[in-house]
């Protein structure tokens, strides 16, 4: 049990209380030293210096942070020990390691229909033990609700859509009309909200323009955030400009039809002007967007942000992301974790702290942005998460801090261990 967990528990907490800490990070303002946060009925009422002496629960050599926003997430991922493949293989070999794990794992499921909610449960746990208050997780059909109506982290649940063939567009728009349904029962409450229906036509070689287009209307209609992985590998991009190469012979295993279904010519740039039409888009991983792109995100940043997995990128070995020039033209860029097929592990912070060490010419404070407020504006909940602030949930992650002081208080927290979070 962490020091902080042992000082919490040993507070029995009414539903109003204060935390004090060493250094307090609104992140919307400045850190606060010896900072105080209060909290009633499950929201912040007070960020700021001072407390009423002897009602507040200190918390020693720690910083207090907002719950952090994970914006990627694939949880059925969360039974693996470690990444399929192996770093820096061809993404369409990748690919095919993840439909033979599936294949396995589906005929297992015959005798053990839990698997996949299980492994949900799991990656939730482990995301919330790790500071993570709010996801993003992309759900393959006929994923289990159970584990997000059981947890406390607000979810937003994107139903993926993949289906190139024209004749598989109705059923796939029906699939996410249907999931939009479900999440608006009444039944579908729990501790913290609802989780929120949002959709994701999965790629350019899963879902066509004409699919992108008519989820993004979708979007318009009822207000739901669009996810899309795109620009993610330069085999993606060699298909989408001449329909040749290792993903095109992929397609082709799996139908002959596939690669004439991709227009000759299109670029990353065609799905974006649809995706833009969306209430809310986030373009996953963006990792070999071109200059023009770049700034057509830039243009659209109000309602369309990046989602950069830091060690999924580092896993197959791409070129040194543009996160610096993304974030110097203006691009929204929120961070996420995508999976254990790559990734070794789902703590948010530790991407941070690999932001951190990698891209040293991005402020720190920048740094602690991208893994809160900026989530939180990614999937559209920037109103309950993302900051302490008056009014928002009492939503905390939590850093302990090395006992040295530092010229930017916000150098010490990614000199520091990990994040975690409580209940509280």
């Amino acid at each position: 049990m962490s020091d902080v967990s042992q000082i919490l528990q040993s507070h029995r907490l009414d539903s109003s209380y204060t935390l004090r800490a060493r250094w307090v990070f609104p992140v919307a303002s400045p850190p606060v030293e010896g900072g105080v946060v209060t909290v009633n009925d499950g929201r912040i009422v007070a960020v700021g210096p001072h407390a009423t002496e002897g009602q507040a629960v200190d918390l020693g050599d720690v910083a207090i942070l907002p719950g952090l926003v994970n914006a990627h997430t694939h949880l059925e991922f969360s039974e693996l020990e470690q990444p399929l493949g192996e770093p820096g293989m061809s993404f369409p070999r990748w690919i095919r390691e993840v439909i033979g794990w599936r294949l396995r794992r589906d005929e297992e499921e015959t005798q053990a229909p839990s698997r996949r909610r299980l492994a949900i449960k799991r990656g939730l746990e482990v995301s919330a033990a790790h500071g993570v208050a709010a996801l993003g997780e992309i759900a393959t059909p006929g994923w289990p609700e159970e584990p997000f109506l059981e947890t406390s982290l607000d979810c937003t649940v994107f139903q993926e859509l993949l289906g190139l063939a024209p004749e598989r567009q109705p059923s796939l728009l029906q699939l996410a009309e249907n999931h939009w349904a479900v999440a608006q029962r009444p039944d579908a409450q729990r501790r913290g909200g609802t989780w929120r229906a949002a959709f994701s036509p999965h790629a350019p070689y899963t879902a066509p323009l004409a699919l992108v287009e008519q989820v993004a209307e979708l979007s318009q209609r009822t207000g739901a955030p669009v996810a899309m992985h795109l620009a993610e590998s330069w085999e993606e991009l060699e298909l989408l400009q001449s329909r040749s190469g290792p993903f095109a012979e992929f397609l082709a295993e799996l139908s002959p039809v596939f690669p004439n279904l991709i227009p000759r010519g299109i670029r990353p740039q065609d799905y974006l002007e649809r995706l833009a039409r969306a209430a809310r888009a986030l373009v996953i991983h963006g990792n070999y967007l071109d200059e023009e792109e770049i700034a057509f995100l830039a243009e659209h940043a109000e309602r369309m942000s990046v989602v950069y997995c830091p060690r999924t990128h580092a896993y197959f070995r791409h070129g040194r992301y543009p996160l610096e020039a993304l974030l110097a033209q203006g691009v929204h860029v929120a961070i996420g974790t995508d999976s254990l097929a790559s990734n070794p592990d789902l703590n948010l912070w530790n991407e941070l702290r690999f932001i951190a060490q990698h891209y040293p010419s991005v402020a720190p404070e920048t740094v602690l942005h991208l893994g809160t407020q900026a989530g939180a504006e990614a999937l559209g909940i920037a109103d309950e998460y993302g900051v302490l602030a008056v009014g928002r949930a009492a939503a905390f992650s939590f850093v302990p801090l090395e006992a040295h002081s530092a010229d930017d208080p916000h150098e010490l927290l990614f000199r520091s261990a990990a994040a975690e979070s409580e209940s509280v």
